[in-house]
């Protein structure tokens, strides 16, 4: 490690640098709750609203905060006390081959990584989410919850992560090879997770016969949306907040409501929502957003394939040797600040995108159904009404709610 070595700048300045602005992007966002809210908003937030969002807002924020500062320190002080050097010295001690011994480290470092998020999530779980009213995971759903998300990450992320290793290490078209492999990955994940992941953790049953069965089935039909089946799921197991998505490829749609969802608006707010989740298939987002995750990691692999055949690089962690598995551990560190920045771009064309199934859903249903389904989305979530555009710009992948708002009034 030292001054004179570019990667280890980079990678000082992207983890320091990343941190000191999501502290900023965080005060910035809670000093906006002293602000006069727009007219518009102020007919929907009440002052006693207002208030209990920001300290929701602020206790939330500040765990993060807490969170990500305990993340650097631990990586730091892990990093500058040669932490990296006695893993990889420890590793090969291991007596596997390169591909095995990869995997076993990056999967320790993920265990370890897990098991120091650990008291976060649970503090956020029973403390945080249920003072508001919004948790309602026990503590059993909690533990098996995150065993079966291990389980799920060692059976599917174990062999995959294997091949990756095993392209690098053999192939010298690593990169497109690898491309190829992580691209057929999310295609193959996008069609496998709605029916056997998801139902791992969620509950899906179909909705009953009715009247919200035959609008939204008839809804689907007058915009030409095939689907084979509506569920409800049971998401008040775990949360009472709501979320509705549509799954599935070609003519084997699904759409899913969460029970909470259904609990707290009307049919034509319902009805609204499923039209504005159509008009992401209709305006074709789900390809467009594919297509540029595919580019962000095309783009990674390629980086990573430059950072992986310079020596200085490993130096610059204290690491001797192209040791490969520690070499993607190294590369994730080095790579925030452009994760960040693809993130961003990625987050810009998603808010672009919910303007226009807004405006989809406007055209089908009629503004106001839709507008009385995001203001009850907004207060029940203790939304902030008036986030900074700084924060906006480095986390909302959907617009705030004046802006929505607005769009459908215009």
């Amino acid at each position: 490690m030292s001054l004179s070595n570019p990667w280890f700048i980079a990678a000082l300045v992207g983890v320091l640098g990343v941190f000191h602005l999501e502290i900023v992007a965080t005060f910035l966002n809670l000093a906006q709750f002293r602000h006069a809210l727009p007219p518009r908003l102020k007919e929907i937030f009440s002052d006693e609203t207002v208030q209990k969002a920001g300290e929701y807002a602020g206790r939330s924020s500040h765990l993060d905060l807490l969170r990500s500062t305990a993340s650097v320190a631990v990586l730091v002080l892990f990093w500058w006390s040669g932490g990296f050097g006695w893993l990889q010295q420890w590793s090969a001690g291991w007596g596997w081959s390169a591909v095995p011994t990869g995997v076993g480290v990056i999967g320790l470092l993920m265990l370890v990584q897990n098991l120091l998020s650990l008291p976060f999530d649970a503090w956020d779980t029973f403390k945080i989410e249920a003072e508001y009213g919004f948790n309602r995971t026990t503590v059993g759903t909690f533990i098996t919850d995150r065993l079966k998300g291990l389980a799920l990450t060692a059976l599917l992320g174990g062999p995959l992560l294997a091949l990756i290793l095993w392209l690098f290490q053999t192939q010298v078209h690593a990169v497109l090879y690898t491309w190829l492999t992580v691209a057929g990955f999310s295609i193959v994940m996008a069609w496998l997770s709605p029916r056997l992941l998801m139902p791992l953790f969620l509950k899906f049953q179909p909705l009953a016969d009715g009247p919200l069965r035959k609008g939204l089935l008839a809804l689907a039909a007058r915009l030409k949306f095939p689907v084979v089946d509506v569920s409800v799921v049971d998401g008040s197991r775990r949360s009472s907040k709501a979320n509705a998505f549509l799954s599935g490829f070609g003519k084997h749609k699904r759409i899913a409501l969460f029970d909470t969802l259904i609990e707290k608006h009307t049919q034509q707010e319902l009805e609204a929502i499923l039209a504005h989740e159509i008009g992401h298939h209709k305006c074709r987002h789900v390809p467009q957003q594919l297509v540029l995750g595919l580019l962000e990691s095309g783009l990674m692999f390629y980086l990573l394939y430059a950072a992986l055949q310079s020596p200085a690089f490993f130096h610059a962690f204290g690491v001797t040797g192209q040791p490969l598995g520690l070499g993607l551990v190294l590369f994730s560190i080095i790579y925030q600040p452009a994760s960040l920045l693809l993130g961003m771009l990625s987050s810009a064309l998603s808010r672009r995108h919910e303007f226009q199934a807004d405006a989809f859903a406007r055209q089908a249903c009629g503004k106001e159904p839709l507008m009385a389904g995001l203001q009850k989305l907004s207060l029940d979530h203790l939304t902030h009404p008036n986030p900074h555009a700084l924060m906006v710009w480095l986390h909302y992948s959907h617009p705030p709610i004046g802006q929505r708002l607005a769009a459908l009034d215009a």
